[in-house]
Order: structure tokens, then sequence, then C-alpha cells
């Protein structure tokens, strides 16, 4: 009987869902909902602000220069509303894996991308691999080499499209 339950509950944690993706939070700001007002109260005055070129976000980055957890430089986007929609942090040097780890946890995931028209799209054999902290709303980009994270994203939703749109799956 208990070798039937350990099978059971075996098989079914290999076929369990993921975990549902949660709005990062970084310093008290919830990405998909903290608006400028909000980053400038808690992270001060920007270094440098610029206009997003993307004619579909027509936001703002807001750059605030080593002030990461991590000692690298903070991107804010936010939409053409105010509102952030990504924090990212570039790190000054890549940071372990093992390091990110024992401060994130062990429940990291790994999705595969494609990169078309400047937008991520879900792909198992895509060349761009992240770690998924989706409890978290953490997405971990790698270095050059593939295997040490260069920059975190805090973000509001999972990246990426679960399909690529038709114009582009054509090309």
């Amino acid at each position: 009987m208990r070798l039937l339950a350990a099978i059971f509950l075996l098989t079914a944690s290999l076929f369990a869902a993921s975990p549902a993706w949660q709005p990062a939070s970084f310093h008290g700001l919830t990405v998909g909902r903290a608006r400028r007002e909000d980053a400038m109260h808690v992270l001060g005055t920007p270094d440098a602000t610029s206009r997003l070129r993307s004619s579909a976000e027509g936001g703002e980055e807001l750059t605030y220069r080593a002030r990461g957890d991590h000692k690298g430089d903070l991107s804010l986007r936010l939409d053409r509303t105010g509102i952030v929609v990504e924090i990212q942090e570039a790190f000054p040097v890549s940071i372990p894996r093992t390091q990110i780890y024992k401060e994130f946890g062990r429940d990291a995931l790994t999705a595969h991308f494609v990169c078309v028209a400047d937008a991520l799209h879900g792909d198992p054999r895509g060349p761009i691999e992240l770690t998924l902290f989706p409890a978290r709303g953490i997405a971990l980009w790698p270095d050059q080499y593939g295997y040490d994270f260069a920059a975190i994203l805090y973000l509001a939703h999972q990246p990426g499209l679960a399909r690529m749109p038709s114009c582009a799956a054509g090309h």
C-alpha cells in the first residue's frame, strides 16, 4: 500500500502544473500596479530618463545607477499611463547560480524562448533560456556563458507569448 501511495505521489508531482505567476515586488513597488510617482518616492530622482521608442509601449524608462540590490543599474519601464511594467537590474558582474539559489530558493523553473520582432515567444527548442521564479515574479537572464546570471527582471506577467503571431510564424 505504501509503495502504491509513493508511486502515486511521484506521478502526481511530475504532472503538476507549474505555480501561478505572481507580480514581482521590488522595495514595495508592485510591478503592474506601481506608478511613476511611487517609484520616485521609493527610489528618488532617476539618474536618467528616456522615452521608449516602441509605439506599442509609448512610455518611458527611468534609470538608477548602482541602486539595485546587487549594486547593479536599475531600469524601470513605464507604460504610457505611467504604470511600472518591468524593473530590471543589470548586475555589474555575473552572479553565480548558487548565490541566486541561496537568495531566492531552489523552486526555479527553466523556460526557453525565441526572439521575434523584439518580443519573446515560448519555444521549448528556443536558444534563449531564462530561469523563472513564478511565485516571486522574477526572471533571470543568463550571462554570455549561459550558466551564471547577468540580470534580474521583476515582472507583472510571465515573460513571452504562448505562441508566435501568425505573421512571424511563417518566416
